[in-house]
């Protein structure tokens, strides 16, 4: 049966390839201090999270927390149904670019007006040192299995040790600092505002966020509290427990009493605790209170969460780095990694990092992962941190159930099962259609539809492509209560918007239109606006590759799903009449897989998105077993994207190519895109960048602010590539080490 062989591959991946045997170092280590929020050291337990600086002066952790959003803005959608057949006409008459602007036009005639809200960060600790000599020592570690990062240095015969990590059974943060002397730890302590030089728009200039905050010193305790956010007020409380020294208030930045100055202590306890969306006067007393009934040790607390992080991290790992203790640099990884291909030392970090910060920014009852997982300290970040469901949010999720991380996963299914009637209020006021319809680009307070653009109003897939993660957790763990109370009516809200959305051609085929390959645009259909002398691009289309293939994949999965139950026989022979009616695939002229099912639309492949690759991956309908055309056909398309379209290429786009190439069973073209990947978009703490920002001639040159996008999507697609290669599956076979690399050098993974 299928679940037995997806819940075999689970397996496999836990127990065959990643027996609990391997001594080597999990995590990372850095030899300089951060230079801005980006390169901090990431901590979080899926709701709050921090990022350590390790600065040794004047340190700062920047704090976040996932329920703080800014600057959204809702507006009633507009009954828009009566006006699709109109643009359906308008494209059955070739006059796409007319129908390319409807939608927009008419929405926003109407007086629609809304736009999506911004992630923004919560506040700084900001911690100042007293120095006596020239640093010696310096580095900087994360802890993969237990999340706890340290900053570590001497100041002449005296050893300090910074230690912090992000509680999941307090929801707070924890930090540390311990030294080999006696009353050594002298310095002051505040909260404040995120550094407001990040206050930086797409253009590079600064402006006001316009948040109204508050620092506050009182006995052993500072509170900061602010306004502004789209809820409220937020803020948090931190409470230093002092042992060996004194404390007493000060003035930070000359502000009367925003401060704790601690003198010659032996060790200092900094517990900090979070609130949003509330008011202070309410939330401020609890906090208190909360943290002061809070009297473990640091190793008590951190014994108690790591306990559960560990245990996610370990529920499934692989060694493809058998050799080494892992304890290379990242300074020095990175460096190699410029001038040649990605060591297996390298690679087997990113594996694990990716799958440490799934762990650390998704939980279930809590929001998903955005965009940038949970770390964020922009006040306007790119594509405000939203959740792109057009393809970033399914990659970040690619991992979750190969790798055994269902607590990550369970925040997927919550979020889009509580906006269910937002949904379907969509598919109604945009289309006239039964069940739901998910907007590309949401942020989390709402589900409405809050754009108007046509590559987003226009593509109508999200829900269909999220619907396939919701049968694949009943496929992976075996849970029948799931697959009948959640996934079986998340897939029958699909069918039905796809029933109504669905119309024939003149042979009794299925169209779907208008459509969209995501935001990937035909080669011949540019033109330029009259009014404003600016070159458009239609990204209205008919029968998008990826359309056909999400819908025929929800029908099959809800006849197999329905089947087993033995329920839905009336809708089951609705969805096999619907599958049967769908338009074949095709090759172009130059045997690429083509990205449209119509002969008006032609393959552009210079694109970042290569979601017509979708029936091959990640969706499972084409093997080289079953359809050896199509399946060669698939190569050469994405082999085209690396030639041709190189340049139009990003970090995230790069992992998704290395996925592709290993369900394609190739190891070779696998690891290149990785490659590719480590040189141009890596940070120096391993978080992906949208693009190279050195201006190299690989990826897509392109800036926000001052410097290219951080975006966690390239990360865990990583992850997700090495799970592939090294153990994938069909419907019809699981495949061993199906995309091993073939042994070019010792980098390879051939002689792990």
């Amino acid at each position: 049966m299928k679940i037995q062989r997806q819940h075999i591959l689970a397996v496999l991946l836990m127990l065959v390839i990643s027996m609990d045997t391997f001594a080597y170092k999990k995590g990372m280590t850095m030899l300089k201090p951060a230079e801005g929020w980006r390169e901090g050291l990431p901590s979080g337990n899926g709701k709050i999270a921090a990022l350590v600086y390790g600065n040794i002066s004047t340190e700062r952790v920047l704090f976040n927390h996932n329920e703080l959003w800014y600057g959204g803005k809702k507006s009633d959608l507009p009954d828009m149904s009566q006006e699709l057949p109109v643009v359906r006409k308008l494209m059955d008459e070739g006059k796409y670019q007319e129908a390319n602007e409807y939608y927009k036009n008419k929405m926003r005639a109407s007086g629609f007006n809304a736009r999506n809200a911004r992630y923004h960060p919560a506040f700084d600790m900001i911690l100042t040192t007293e120095t006596k000599e020239l640093f010696q020592d310096y580095k900087r570690t994360l802890d993969f299995e237990s999340g706890e990062s340290e900053v570590s240095w001497k100041d002449g015969d005296v050893a300090f040790s910074r230690k912090l990590f992000v509680s999941i059974t307090e929801d707070i943060s924890v930090m540390s600092i311990t030294t080999n002397k006696s009353n050594a730890i002298t310095g002051e302590l505040t909260l404040d505002i995120h550094d407001l030089k990040d206050a930086i728009m797409q253009n590079g200039k600064l402006y006001d966020p316009g948040f109204v905050y508050t620092t506050k010193a009182e006995g052993d305790f500072v509170v900061f509290t602010a306004s502004g956010s789209d809820g409220g007020e937020f803020g948090g409380v931190l409470r230093i427990i002092n042992k060996g020294g004194t404390t007493s208030a000060s003035n930070y930045l000359g502000k009367e009493n925003t401060s704790i100055v601690f003198d010659k202590a032996n060790e200092l306890l900094l517990l900090v605790d979070f609130f949003a969306n509330e008011a202070s006067a309410q939330a401020v007393p609890r906090l208190k209170k909360r943290l002061l009934s809070i009297n473990e040790s640091y190793q008590t607390l951190l014994g108690k969460h790591k306990a559960l992080h560990s245990k996610r991290f370990n529920a499934m790992g692989i060694n493809i780095n058998p050799d080494s203790k892992g304890e290379t640099s990242n300074e020095y990884l990175l460096l190699d990694a410029y001038q040649h291909d990605a060591s297996k030392e390298l690679v087997q970090k990113l594996f694990e990092y990716g799958r440490y910060l799934l762990i650390s920014s998704s939980r279930a009852n809590g929001y998903p992962a955005n965009l940038q997982g949970i770390w964020n300290g922009d006040y306007m970040p790119p594509w405000s941190s939203l959740y792109g469901n057009n393809e970033n949010l399914q990659m970040t999720y690619w991992q979750g159930l190969p790798g055994n991380l269902k607590e990550s996963m369970l925040a997927f299914y919550d979020y889009f099962d509580a906006h269910l009637d937002q949904f379907r209020y969509n598919a109604k006021q945009l289309y006239g259609c039964r069940g739901i319809y998910i907007p590309p680009f949401m942020s989390p307070e709402s589900g409405v539809m809050r754009h108007t653009a046509p590559h987003v109003v226009y593509w109508t897939d999200a829900a269909g492509w999220l619907a396939s993660f919701y049968y694949d957790y009943y496929l992976f763990t075996g849970d029948e209560v799931f697959l009948k109370e959640r996934a079986i009516p998340f897939m029958k809200e699909v069918a039905l918007f796809y029933e109504d959305y669905i119309v024939k051609d003149s042979k009794g085929k299925n169209i779907l239109y208008p459509a969209q390959s995501p935001e990937n645009q035909p080669l011949d259909k540019i033109y330029v606006d009259e009014k404003t002398g600016r070159t458009n691009k239609v990204k209205v289309q008919i029968n998008s590759t990826i359309a056909v293939a999400i819908a025929k994949e929800v029908f099959s999965n809800l006849i197999e799903a329905c089947g087993e139950m033995g329920i839905e026989k009336k809708g089951i022979a609705t969805w096999k009449k619907l599958l049967k009616d769908m338009p074949e695939y095709e090759i172009n002229d130059e045997g690429a897989f083509k990205e449209w099912l119509h002969p008006d639309f032609k393959d552009n492949y210079e694109h970042r998105h290569m979601s017509h690759i979708y029936p091959l991956f990640p969706g499972h309908e084409i093997t080289k077993e079953n359809n050896p055309a199509f399946y060669e056909a698939c190569k050469v398309a994405i082999k085209k994207r690396v030639t041709i379209g190189l340049k139009s290429q990003t970090g995230w786009s790069l992992a998704h190519m290395a996925n592709i190439n290993a369900r394609l069973g190739d190891g070779d073209k696998a690891i290149e895109p990785i490659n590719i990947l480590t040189r141009t978009s890596l940070g120096q703490n391993f978080f992906t960048y949208h693009n190279d920002w050195r201006h190299m001639g690989a990826t897509l040159d392109f800036f926000w602010g001052k410097t290219s996008p951080f975006q966690m999507d390239g990360n865990v697609g990583v992850s997700a590539t090495v799970e592939e290669m090294l153990c994938g599956s069909d419907a019809q076979m699981l495949r061993l080490f199906p995309a091993i690399p073939s042994a070019r050098d010792k980098r390879s993974f051939q002689d792990m």
